[in-house]
């Protein structure tokens, strides 16, 4: 074990040590005989001999052999370990000047982030159940358009997005050879309106009325229409009604295990197919359409937005849209305009007055 003197006190005694061995290798060992006879000097092999006469030395006597030592041993020196030297850094490796960064695709967002959507509803098969039945496509687009101008001119810093509501899924109060008691819009007249959405910069939303069928089902029907980002659903359970339902005469019904099966497809769908956010639409004006709301769930990339769809007396509809938009599936608010049915008629005025504002106003 050793004590902890300082190095010094180590180094002096090993300096003293080499030292003595270099110089007896250099001059050999001298010896004296009598005193007063000239010391001998034994040389070490492999020394110079220098020979020199003593001042008071008699004529004629030996000259003392003096030998030339060699250069002294380095000094030791102890220093402490030094670490190895770090290895440099790696150059930065070149990006060709030709090839551009890859651009990282923007988050996406929700449509009511900062927009409102106003909708026209409706099918072109029967101008009685909405406004979009009334008009040419064309014409339907510039009065969308139009009319969202309004509104943007009127609700402060949020843009006014055209949005059209076509009913795909329609009930039937007759059997129909599926069974559900259903009739769709055929595809060739939904593609009719894609393109004009896409002309026009407008949003689409495929209403579905389910029939005898399910939200689940209904929803598959629509995926290949959904694939487009501008293609939003919307249910009705007003006529959910069920296997052994008749729609018109069944009051219908769902619940929120429905809505959050719909929502987890179009969560889904979204995903795989890197599309933005989806609206999930749901229409409702009496208490029994929807049960178990309170499971409802909040899932990313969908927009579950509840339609008040009341019509009649207008102080009457505002009571309705409040007590509907305290629902727990009321993540986003919608308020329905009737414009034949409803006294009086609101004002665009009245509608961003109510409170809550709606995020979505639908004329049928």
């Amino acid at each position: 074990m050793f004590n902890k003197r300082p190095w010094r006190a180590y180094a002096v005694p090993c300096f003293i040590s080499i030292t003595a061995i270099a110089f007896g290798g250099f001059v050999g060992i001298a010896s004296r005989g009598d005193p007063g006879d000239p010391p001998t000097v034994h040389a070490a092999a492999g020394t110079t001999q220098i020979y020199t006469q003593d001042a008071g030395a008699a004529p004629g006597a030996s000259p003392t052999v003096s030998p030339t030592p060699k250069p002294l041993a380095p000094r030791l020196e102890l220093r402490r370990p030094q670490a190895p030297p770090e290895a440099p850094p790696a150059p930065p490796t070149a990006v060709p000047r030709d090839v551009p960064p890859t651009p990282v695709p923007p988050a996406p967002t929700s449509l009511f982030e900062t927009n409102q959507l106003i909708v026209y509803y409706g099918t072109p098969l029967a101008p009685g159940l909405g406004v979009l039945g009334t008009m040419s496509p064309q014409d339907l687009a510039q009065r969308l358009k139009e009319h969202a101008r309004l509104y943007d001119d009127l609700n402060g810093d949020r843009k006014a997005v055209p949005t059209l509501d076509l009913i795909y899924g329609i009930v039937q109060s007759e059997p129909t050879g599926n069974g559900l008691y259903l009739s769709y819009l055929p595809d060739d007249r939904v593609e009719e309106y894609l393109r004009l959405a896409e002309e026009h910069g407008l949003q689409v939303i495929l209403d579905l009325q389910i029939g005898r069928s399910t939200v689940a089902a209904e929803i598959a029907k629509i995926e290949r229409f959904l694939l487009n980002p501008r293609v939003h659903v919307a249910i009705d359970p007003e006529y959910a009604v069920g296997p052994n339902g008749y729609p018109i005469h069944t009051s219908g019904v769902i619940s929120g295990h429905d809505i959050n099966g719909a929502q987890l497809y179009l969560q889904e769908l979204t995903e795989k197919h890197n599309l933005p956010p989806k609206m999930l639409i749901v229409h409702q004006f009496m208490d029994g359409t929807i049960i178990e709301g309170e499971v409802t769930a909040d899932l990313p990339n969908v927009d579950v937005v509840l339609n008040m769809d009341a019509f009649g007396d207008y102080p009457e509809k505002v009571k309705k849209y409040r007590h509907y938009m305290a629902r727990p599936y009321a993540e986003r608010r919608s308020f329905n305009i009737f414009l034949k049915q409803d006294r009086p008629v609101g004002t665009e005025q009245d509608v961003l007055a109510l409170d809550p504002m709606p995020d979505m106003v639908m004329y049928q």
